[in-house]
């Protein structure tokens, strides 16, 4: 070998023998490794939503027929979501939004029934329910429709109605 060569070859060597160095891999003639980098996109979060219902808006009906009157006086800060049934909550005879510190009326509501309650935040129209910060309750006694009745939707030391936390509905 001339001593040209010899020089290229010794030059080649030095570049792979600090170039390995530098990614902190050792150089090999006989073989190459690929250095891998990662990056990560810093996508800031979505903010989040608060939308809310219409008070006193009727969001779902099925079979309000009768002459029994609820009214709901909410007030807590939190919007609510009241659900009048004969039976399962997940079929309701209607669901009317009340906006938090508002009073609202349900008509129409028929045979003995049951108050469910949905509060949070952030009220998705499409599956009549909040997003975030859920919480579900229900008075733990019945209603008549032959009667009109009013709830008050805060803690109240006369209050002569008790409620029971649900699963979610």
């Amino acid at each position: 070998m001339s001593n040209r060569q010899w020089y290229a070859v010794s030059a080649i060597a030095a570049v792979l023998l600090v170039g390995g160095c530098e990614s902190g891999q050792s150089a090999s003639p006989t073989s190459s490794k690929a250095k891998a980098t990662t990056t990560t996109s810093s996508t800031p979060a979505a903010p989040l939503q608060n939308r809310r219902g219409e008070n006193g808006a009727v969001v779902q009906q099925d079979g309000l027929v009768g002459s029994g009157t609820l009214e709901i006086e909410n007030g807590n800060s939190s919007d609510v979501a009241i659900v009048v049934t004969n039976g399962d909550p997940k079929k309701p005879q209607a669901t009317i939004y009340v906006q938090g510190n508002s009073n609202a009326t349900l008509s129409g509501i028929d045979g003995t029934y049951f108050v469910y309650m949905k509060y949070g935040k952030d009220w998705d129209q499409a599956t009549l329910g909040f997003t975030r910060d859920r919480d579900f309750s229900k008075f733990d006694d019945s209603f008549d429709s032959d009667s009109s009745w009013t709830i008050t939707l805060q803690p109240s030391v006369t209050g002569n109605a008790s409620t029971s936390d649900v699963p979610s509905f």
